[in-house]
């Protein structure tokens, strides 16, 4: 099943701006559909579309990036039960970023987040 990944706008609904594929490929949604990464379901990793490790989600939602230069772990959000994505401010403050429709693992969330939070905050 496609997972959609739904993301906030200021006075309106959430937009459809994504979706996982059943090979857990991440596109955006539009005329220039774009391919920005893949999930790795086995490990529950995720990576861009230059194959490189990202981050990924802890067993309660929990989101890491993973920034390869460095080899730093950060905790930069979490994703709910319901699919319900937040991520974290400068200040440490939860900010909802969006929701996903079809999800089944919090991999799918980190995914979301980790891919497409550059591009709309």
């Amino acid at each position: 099943m496609v997972i959609k990944i739904f993301i906030d706008k200021p006075v309106s609904p959430d937009e459809l701006s994504g979706h996982i594929d059943l090979e857990g490929q991440v596109f955006t949604i539009g005329a220039d559909e774009e391919y920005l990464g893949w999930i790795d379901y086995q490990e529950g990793d995720v990576y861009d579309e230059d194959d490189c490790l990202i981050g990924w989600a802890e067993e309660d939602g929990t989101i890491i990036a993973y920034y390869q230069e460095t080899e730093e772990e950060l905790e930069i959000g979490y994703v709910t039960q319901d699919g319900e994505i937040s991520y974290y401010d400068e200040e440490g403050e939860a900010i909802y970023f969006g929701r996903l429709r079809n999800f089944q693992k919090y991999v799918e969330g980190a995914a979301a987040l980790l891919l497409f939070l550059d591009r709309e905050v």
